[in-house]
């Protein structure tokens, strides 16, 4: 059996032009059945017509005096019967409870094995199957769904004796459990059929019913009218004139925005409201309404947004994931923020952690300085998280969880918050009913599949705030519900070709034959509805149509029902409607401090990379090395090439330094090796022995970074060099100049031989050959190894950088080092003289110096006054 369809005499009236020619019809048609204004039931297609058309009511047809017929929605009307508490085994449409009902279906079926990959679409199948289902009278359910289970595949009997059903097999299982609980089920809308059977004990029979149909089609609405034969009437809301159209276009998001905001302002500033603003763009939707809050004005948003993204989830789901057994630190952080514990001493415990320095002492007494009170006793928080981590029942968890929130303090925030009291319904912790089919899910779960859970129930509940004016200045709605309401303007932004398209995505996972079968929609029929819901949305008297031109670098298109729109209109060009004002210039000059008083007695320190700051920027300089700033250290950081490099400086120091009392040549290979292990337990392992996951990629190139090593330090001592020391310390002052070179040289080797000694500084790097030649390409512009060979202070010195690679360690020597020295040299000494001087130091950066620059937030380039 297919869905109900409405036809015949029921749709017989003509379109209808007010509000008064619907009463008209309603009234001719409640004379014609004999039927009584108080048995009378006018079904609206949304609840936000109700008071639009009691007004009309009571306006047109309320002078005559009498009773007025009742104005419903099924829900409405519904609930004004009786309540409604599905059982265990009803598809609810609540997302929580209809994916624990799913476990159940599933593991009746034999398939709690697959849960994890058929929970989701089996609860999304039995919605879509359950709107159909409930908007048919119960007793006719059963052959319904005899009807459909040749479309639906043969179902979980079919896979029977199949070790590893296919994917093919498990989709026509979901569809044919779907189908099995969709008819199974009981649904609010049943008592509908019982009140105009007149078999409802506690309501008197209804005489007549007239449906109002909207844009949208309304399957149960269709339905009641098909039952109740002639005694129902089916018209349309009523159609109104096309109002005035401008049409407008914008460079991109914020541009569109921005005009959108705008004109509302325009259209308020000339008395037209409330002025409606579609929700086609979500993230646009936003925008616009911060700006119109911004300026006092009184927005109330009908279509509201997911729960999952307000403040209260996030502060929810912060303690369930930093309960998780590998949760991070940041995680654990982000959770105590939102806890009612000591904010200073949550900050002082973050501090500590972000110290590269910090000691575990100073770690651990800044943790414990973090408890709360339980029964008038201290716990450490983290044992609450631990007490989190072991498999539970559902009802168990929410019991759990309830708890757990009371200790942190974020249960009463959740009770002080709006959306948090919808988070608390949504999880049904005020929900009696609700609560005995929670309990009834004996199954246990883990922390993992709880959380999910939590997830899945606030991504399908809506948020929406309440109402803070009586009478809103602008109402968010869905375009559909623009239909039959009087307002005033309307600003439809968003209206390009990906968010307003020619039809909807056809929801589900339905084959084409399973589709037809069951009366759902095809796509031709989706863009005849969108192409009604765009016509019916101009139909206000001031409307103001935008697009953007493009998303992102990509071009973009006007809507197809625009485009198909404007070849039949010639709509007014909107015109900007933002104000330009003027403002006072108030320049930002390039920042250039002096630093003299920051130096220690009159002299400045210098390394190779600090210099490299100054040459790079003088503002960096001072920022990162005088006054010392640095950034928040990242906690739980994934080890990088970076790290990679550190460890492998120290396994080379370590085999150098233990090679000096070797003897025998073929004992490197082990020597590297055993000199590896050592600083990989050092710095990459845990306390219990355990390698950082992160570094599993740079321990499997190990071998060839060994091997490639090995042969060029063979080739290296042929050519008459040795090892003469690693990682040393140096410093050297420059006389006059009140200045002091240090830092720290990766290598230096001796070259053997008669006469004076030759050094060689030797620098180790991971980057590409590429790269690394690029380097040295200008000796006066890459200073590192020609600091450094002064830093050595000997008359004849080489200077390279080795490249170690898995393919081979490569040699790229700085050839100019002896050329260039001096030249450095004077260069330092005249850079320290004038910052002693009290000379300023200007934000000079160009290019990469600041593109990666820690102190582009304190310069603020981006503001400066262009001279």
């Amino acid at each position: 059996m297919a869905a109900c369809s409405v036809h015949g005499a029921m749709s017989g009236i003509g379109k209808l032009n007010s509000w008064a020619e619907l009463w008209v019809q309603v009234q001719g048609h409640m004379q014609a059945r004999g039927a009584h204004p108080a048995q009378t039931v006018v079904l609206l297609p949304f609840f936000q017509l109700q008071a639009v058309a009691r007004q009309s009511w009571a306006q047109t047809q309320g002078a005559a005096g009498g009773f007025a017929p009742r104005i419903e929605t099924s829900t409405s009307w519904q609930r004004r019967i009786a309540h409604f508490a599905p059982d265990a085994l009803d598809v609810s449409f609540d997302a929580g409870l209809d994916a624990v009902r799913a476990k159940g279906w599933l593991a009746r079926a034999g398939l709690r094995d697959h849960g994890a990959l058929l929970e989701a679409r089996l609860v999304e199948a039995a919605q879509q199957l359950g709107a159909l289902a409930a908007a048919m009278p119960p007793a006719e359910r059963a052959a319904w769904a005899a009807g459909l289970r040749g479309v639906m595949g043969g179902g979980v009997e079919g896979m029977l004796g199949h070790e590893a059903p296919s994917f093919a097999q498990l989709e026509a299982a979901v569809a044919r459990i779907a189908l099995e609980w969709a008819a199974a089920s009981s649904y609010a809308g049943d008592v509908l059929f019982d009140e105009i059977s007149g078999t409802h004990p506690s309501q008197a029979r209804v005489q007549a019913l007239i449906v109002v149909r909207g844009v949208q089609r309304n399957l149960l609405a269709e339905c009641l009218a098909q039952h109740m034969g002639d005694q129902a009437l089916v018209l349309d809301l009523p159609n109104f004139a096309m109002g005035q159209i401008s049409v407008q276009t914008a460079d991109h998001a914020e541009d569109e925005a921005e005009r959108a905001a705008a004109c509302i302002i325009a259209h308020l500033s000339a008395g037209r409201a409330p002025v409606a603003l579609p929700a086609i763009d979500r993230l646009a939707t936003r925008r616009i309404s911060a700006m119109l809050l911004g300026r006092g004005i009184s927005v109330m948003d009908e279509t509201g947004w997911k729960l999952s993204t307000t403040r209260a989830a996030a502060g929810l789901m912060s303690l369930l994931r930093a309960a998780a057994p590998h949760a991070t630190q940041d995680e654990a952080l982000d959770w105590l923020k939102h806890c009612a514990v000591n904010q200073g001493q949550v900050q002082r415990f973050e501090h500590e952690l972000r110290q590269q320095n910090s000691h575990i002492a100073g770690i651990n007494a800044a943790q414990k300085a973090i408890e709360f009170t339980v029964n008038g006793d201290a716990q450490p928080w983290p044992q609450l998280l631990i007490s989190l981590r072991r498999d539970r029942s559902l009802a168990q968890w929410l019991r759990d969880l309830q708890a757990a929130l009371r200790i942190s303090g974020q249960w009463m925030q959740l009770q002080g918050d709006a959306a948090g009291k919808q988070i608390m319904a949504a999880l049904h912790w005020l929900s009696p009913d609700a609560q005995i089919i929670l309990h009834s899910d004996a199954s246990h779960m883990s922390l993992s599949e709880f959380s999910t859970w939590v997830q899945t129930a606030l991504e399908g509940a809506s948020f929406k705030p309440a109402v803070q004016a009586a009478q809103p200045q602008v109402v968010i709605l869905p375009l559909a519900q623009l239909a039959g309401r009087p307002f005033a303007a309307a600003v439809i932004a968003g209206c390009d070709e990906l968010r307003l398209p020619a039809a909807p995505d056809v929801l589900g996972e339905w084959t084409a034959a399973q589709r037809k079968a069951l009366g759902l929609p095809s796509r031709e029929n989706q863009a005849l509805e969108q192409q009604e819901v765009w016509r019916r949305a101009l139909q206000v008297p001031k409307v103001d149509v935008l697009w953007r031109q493009t998303e992102g670098d990509e071009p973009l298109q006007a809507s197809p029902l625009l485009r198909a729109w404007l070849q039949s209109h010639l709509p007014e060009l909107g015109q900007d409607a933002r104000l330009e004002r003027e403002v006072l210039a108030q320049p930002a000059h390039m920042p250039a401090p002096q630093a003299a008083e920051l130096l220690k007695d009159g002299s400045i320190a210098l390394t190779a990379s600090s210099y490299s700051d100054l040459r790079a920027c003088p503002y960096r300089y001072f920022a990162l090395r005088l006054l010392g700033l640095q950034e928040a250290r990242e906690l739980d950081e994934t080890l990088s090439k970076r790290d990679f490099g550190a460890w492998l400086h120290a396994v080379l120091a370590d085999f150098h330094v233990q090679r000096q009392r070797e003897t025998h040549e073929a004992q490197d290979r082990e020597l590297l090796d055993a000199c590896a292990a050592h600083q990989q337990q050092a710095m990459l392992c845990d306390e219990a022995g355990k390698m950082n996951a992160g570094f599993v990629p740079f321990a499997a190139s190990w071998p060839q970074v060994r091997e490639s090593y090995l042969l060029w330090l063979q080739n290296h001592e042929a050519g008459g060099w040795r090892f003469e020391s690693s990682e040393l310390d140096a410093k050297r002052q420059l006389p006059d100049a009140g200045a002091w070179l240090k830092g720290r040289l990766d290598r230096v080797d001796v070259l053997s031989g008669s006469g004076a000694q030759a050094y060689a500084v030797i620098d180790y790097k991971t980057e590409s050959d590429a790269s690394l030649k690029a380097r040295v390409a200008d000796p006066l512009e890459d200073t590192q190894l020609v600091f450094y060979a002064a830093l050595l202070g000997q008359e004849s010195v080489q200077a390279l950088y080795l490249g170690l690679g898995e393919k081979q360690a490569t040699e790229v020597p700085q050839k100019s080092v002896n050329e260039a020295l001096p030249l450095l040299l004077t260069g330092l000494a005249s850079d320290a003289q004038r910052i002693a001087a009290g000379h300023g130091l200007p934000a000079l950066g160009e290019g990469k110096a600041c593109d990666y620059c820690a102190a582009r937030g304190l310069c603020r380039k981006d503001f400066w006054a262009q001279a």
